[in-house]
């Protein structure tokens, strides 16, 4: 799995307003193999939450209708959580999810 990559994962069973169950994620990055996500919603009302990005659908991505980002939710993953891959983002769509977590993580 490579950053910028959109796999289909199954997340699992949360509280509250967690994310949950089998969902599109977008590939952050890896560390001590664990995979880090952020998973997308189709809900595009959750765009009214702060550090939340519109991926409109494509061929390269997979993504079957428009989709939010939500890059306040990230999460580390077991690689066997992954189902498969639909697609990966533009760098220019990886570049504004970057600027999120920026901004999220107070990073300069």
């Amino acid at each position: 799995m490579k950053k910028g990559e959109v796999w289909l994962v199954d997340l699992p069973e949360g509280k509250g307003h967690e994310q949950k169950g089998i969902r599109p994620a977008l590939v952050l990055g890896i560390a001590n193999n664990l995979t880090i996500i952020a998973p997308f919603t189709k809900n595009t009302d959750c765009l009214r939450f702060d550090y939340t990005g519109l991926i409109e659908p494509t061929q390269d991505n997979g993504l079957t209708e428009q989709s939010v980002v939500l890059a306040f939710h990230i999460s580390s993953l077991d690689p066997a959580r992954f189902i498969r891959q639909l697609g990966w983002i533009h760098k220019e769509q990886r570049n504004v999810v970057d600027g999120l977590l920026k901004t999220l993580l107070k990073i300069d």
